[in-house]
């Protein structure tokens, strides 16, 4: 099916006060943060400037954690530069960078179990990340974006086991770093936070290294491998490193949460070491879908208006939208289904956003005043 796109005039009309209201309270930071949406598209299939305009154009965002490229651990996406998915992976990004979708990064999820004790299966999943990264930098994309999600049982505690997976994240690290020196790493979820789902985030430097609790009252066996995990992965000298965290998902606040956090990660990883990674914390909104079929809201318009907001004025680099498949699109790939019906209100505040954002870090005297 065709994809209308609606004008840009067409879209604001019916959202123009929220969009006065996003404009004289936009971020006064030296520039914009950038828009990121977590699925949403297929690369493999959605490759042209129709699709490309609809997320860039239409929708508004600039940048995607791409799935199916190195969809866990174990895939190997291989060297050759002729190959099919290196091919197509270059085309996606091309063509989606000229509708200023430029910020794309591969995603690697957690969809398959991970044998710590296995070191051959370890020493092929380095090379796989290794080989993840030339294909990132080959294609231009950004980096790579780890999802450290367990959908499979991963980081259950064994105090026999943190050496080894506190080894294998640094080996993961400079084998990345290796082949794509320039690369941003995305950490999504906030291992951290989940390894203490109970404790205030402003409490949570005294939790580091204790007993996160009995592995049954946790998804999947819960994060408690995952802290060695960051330790390796984070010890690396990393160009750039961003934690997308899902505890600003519910809140119109966020620059308490982000602050907090950042806070956290940089008591983590050492003041010194989290600033020469340039390390910032990418606030996530959850707006739409409620399944692969559900599209429908779980934010009204206005409240996506103020989320949205917040996020903006709280975020450095970046912020990012789990869009649950394809909420975002009516015949998307993840599911073809109808999206929520004020749906175009929704992408108005995108524009509305960034437009207002991009306005004020490029006036001096806006940014004076909001100080």
């Amino acid at each position: 099916m065709r994809m209308m796109r609606p004008s840009r005039r067409a879209m604001l009309a019916p959202f123009g006060a929220l969009a006065l209201l996003l404009f004289v309270t936009a971020p006064a930071s030296a520039g914009c943060p950038k828009l990121l949406m977590f699925d949403g598209t297929n690369f493999h299939t959605q490759a042209t400037d129709e699709q490309a305009a609809y997320w860039g154009d239409t929708v508004g965002v600039q940048g995607f954690f791409v799935n199916r490229v190195m969809a866990s651990w174990q895939d190997d996406v291989g060297t050759r530069t002729d190959s099919k998915l290196w091919r197509q992976l270059g085309l996606f990004q091309s063509i989606y960078a000229r509708h200023g979708v430029a910020d794309n990064f591969i995603k690697v999820a957690l969809y398959k179990p991970i044998d710590w004790r296995d070191g051959d299966a370890l020493k092929q999943v380095v090379r796989n990340f290794s080989h993840a990264a030339a294909l990132a930098r080959h294609a231009g994309l950004k980096g790579i974006a780890i999802d450290l999600e367990p959908y499979e049982p991963t980081w259950v505690d064994s105090g026999e086991l943190s050496a080894t997976v506190q080894a294998e994240a640094s080996a993961i690290a400079e084998a990345m770093r290796t082949a794509y020196p320039q690369m941003t790493l995305v950490v999504i979820k906030d291992a951290l936070h989940q390894n203490y789902p109970h404790t205030p985030l402003d409490e949570l430097v005294s939790k580091f290294g204790t007993d996160p609790g009995p592995s049954r009252h946790f998804w999947h066996g819960g994060y408690a491998l995952a802290i060695p995990f960051l330790h390796g992965l984070l010890s690396a000298d990393w160009a750039h490193v961003v934690v997308a965290t899902e505890v600003t998902y519910d809140g119109a606040d966020m620059a308490a949460p982000v602050r907090q956090t950042q806070r956290n990660y940089e008591v983590f990883m050492g003041a010194e070491q989290a600033g020469r990674s340039g390390l910032s914390v990418a606030p996530g909104l959850w707006p739409l879908g409620h399944s692969y079929t559900d599209k429908s809201a779980r934010d009204t318009p206005p409240a996506f208006a103020e989320h949205l907001r917040s996020a903006y004025s709280a975020a450095k680099d970046y912020v990012w939208i789990y869009g649950y498949g394809s909420a975002w699109q009516t015949d998307g790939p993840y599911g073809e289904a109808p999206v929520t019906p004020d749906f175009p209100q929704y992408t108005a505040a995108i524009h509305a956003m960034r437009a207002s954002c991009t306005t004020r870090a490029a006036d001096p005297h806006m940014r004076r005043q909001a100080r």
